[in-house]
């Protein structure tokens, strides 16, 4: 059998072979059923316990509070609550009384070298600020 030699006719066979290509019968097909699931519903962590962790977490991690969200709380015992906190990428658990006096804001997760290294940047610039610029005088003569 000869090939056809008009490039049109070989592309319009590869069209043709490229879906069958694509098909595989060497996998067994999944009987398992598929059942979806769902994240359980929070409400809502009261903001009077909310503010000051999120406040302590923007201090202790230098970001700003508009990244740092409260996701969970939790009531301890005593007018003591554990609040969960999103911090950027990390997670985070404040212990905060009920009249809103945070005892400490923990990681829950270890970080990341680069994220110790940015952490230590941020102090050392916080602790040394740049001296201000130094105005030069004209000498008259």
């Amino acid at each position: 059998m000869r090939l056809p030699t008009n490039p049109l006719s070989r592309i319009a066979a590869l069209a043709v072979l490229i879906p069958l290509a694509a098909c595989s019968t060497t996998g067994e097909p999944n009987m398992m059923p598929t059942i979806p699931t769902f994240a359980p519903i929070r409400p809502p962590v009261n903001s009077a316990l909310a503010e000051p962790c999120i406040s302590a977490a923007a201090t202790k991690y230098f970001l700003s509070e508009s990244n740092i969200k409260a996701v969970d709380v939790e009531a301890v015992g005593g007018g003591v609550n554990q609040v969960r906190l999103k911090a950027d990428l990390r997670d985070a658990m404040c212990t905060v009384t009920d009249k809103g006096k945070v005892r400490s804001v923990v990681d829950t997760m270890p970080k990341s070298a680069d994220q110790v290294a940015a952490e230590q940047a941020a102090a050392q610039k916080a602790a040394n600020p740049a001296p201000a610029p130094v105005k030069k005088t004209k000498k008259k003569s």
